[in-house]
């Protein structure tokens, strides 16, 4: 892997499912100025209040056929495994994919972040516990607070 900062919101972006895991996705990507399409038969309360904001595009229906061909980042967030082996089976090498069910089908993973005003610090477990990771960071958070950085 090689670690790198993306301008996000240059890029076409599918987010395959409703819950958890794609609400926090899909409020990452919005933060970082991208508006991500959300396919999913339903949607948690935040991507609805979403929607009302104009922030992303919600597709209330099932994944299908074709759904991938026009992005170039794919985040799989879906807890049924034949739909996110059908997403799979339809992308190709030059997207980029992040399977949050099965870190091996991913092509590139998310860095836990923390942005102040004038620098960043990521941390990365290369997809293998990303818990790990928000504690690693949220310890490091708690650590530059009591550092006075002029």
């Amino acid at each position: 892997m090689y670690p790198i900062l993306v301008d996000i919101k240059q890029f076409s972006i599918l987010v395959v499912g409703g819950g958890k895991i794609a609400t926090r996705k899909v409020s990452a990507l919005i933060e970082a100025g991208a508006k991500p399409t959300v396919i999913s038969p339903s949607f948690s309360d935040t991507l609805l209040n979403e929607k009302k904001n104009g922030t992303v595009l919600l597709r209330e229906r099932s994944f299908q056929y074709g759904d991938t061909s026009n992005f170039q980042v794919i985040f799989i967030c879906t807890d049924n495994e034949a739909v996110n082996h059908a997403i799979l089976n339809e992308t190709t090498p030059r997207q980029l994919v992040n399977d949050t069910t099965n870190q091996d089908n991913s092509n590139f993973f998310n860095m836990a972040f923390m942005k102040e005003r004038d620098f960043g610090i990521a941390i990365t477990t290369n997809g293998n516990n990303p818990k790990k990771a928000k504690i690693l960071l949220k310890t490091l958070r708690k650590y530059l607070k009591g550092i006075k950085m002029d």
